[in-house]
């Protein structure tokens, strides 16, 4: 019998997978993360890209078929190993995001494997934040290895309150258009204000609307990254741009929103 054609194709990337595993073909660009009242760069998130022109360039669809193959670690590992070392090439400033699986940090956290690899990348471990804002059930072992990290002088960053970390991830479904909804507005500071009493620092991603970071710098977010602010790029922006700096000049001196 015949494979079907799906299963052809399927088949096809994940030669194509262990093509880039094997010659280490990924790339990577940083998207800055900026503190909204210092007004400078907090950090940078890294974001992986395969070859120019393949099926599996962005991260979506190499993360996607090397789940479906059961490359997910091996890719995982390739791509931190590769992110801290252009990090470390480009110079940047402050501290680099890296979002993880849960069975990711599982596996880096056995043997003092994080360690080895900041070591061998040439970054210390205050810089690295291990992102987590993965929905569904967490791993065996997550608690235990998550706890691990602060140890290591490493952050940790997530996306949905009631998890111990230094940093909370606004997804952009949650920020975007906030300045015309009164009701997200009341919403999101109850939220800050339950982050920074756990010691959270709140950042929004995926601002692209001067409005919406304008509302949500004076609802009390702490740091913002979004294209409003800088693209992903492999030697991104250092610096907000003059307008942007000027708004929030603006914007961060107002008061905190009122609760109804």
């Amino acid at each position: 019998m015949l494979p079907r054609p799906r299963a052809m194709y399927f088949s096809g990337l994940v030669s194509h997978l262990r093509d880039i595993l094997a010659c280490q073909a990924l790339s990577f660009v940083f998207q800055p993360v900026f503190d909204l009242r210092r007004r400078e760069v907090l950090g940078y998130e890294t974001l992986m890209r395969g070859p120019v022109d393949s099926p599996l360039h962005t991260p979506e669809q190499l993360l996607r078929v090397a789940r479906d193959a059961g490359l997910g670690l091996p890719l995982e590992h390739l791509a931190v190993r590769r992110a801290i070392s252009a990090f470390v090439a480009a110079a940047l400033p402050g501290r680099l995001f890296i979002n993880l699986s849960g069975a990711m940090i599982v596996d880096l956290m056995r043997d003092d494997g994080l360690s080895a690899v900041l070591n061998e990348g040439g970054l210390e471990a205050s810089r690295l934040v291990v992102e987590y804002m993965e929905a569904d059930t967490p791993p065996q072992g997550l608690t235990e290895a998550w706890a691990h990290l602060p140890a290591l002088g490493c952050g940790r960053a997530i996306g949905r309150s009631g998890i111990a970390a230094d940093f909370l991830k606004l997804t952009p479904p949650r920020s975007r258009r906030i300045h015309a909804d009164p009701t997200r507005q009341e919403a999101l500071a109850l939220l800050v204000d339950e982050a920074r009493g756990h010691g959270l620092q709140v950042i929004a991603e995926g601002i692209e609307d001067a409005r919406d970071l304008a509302a949500l710098c004076a609802l009390g977010c702490d740091c913002a990254q979004g294209y409003l602010l800088g693209l992903p790029a492999a030697e991104p922006v250092r610096q907000l741009s003059r307008s942007v700096a000027g708004l929030l000049a603006t914007a961060c001196d107002k008061a905190p929103v009122k609760l109804r």
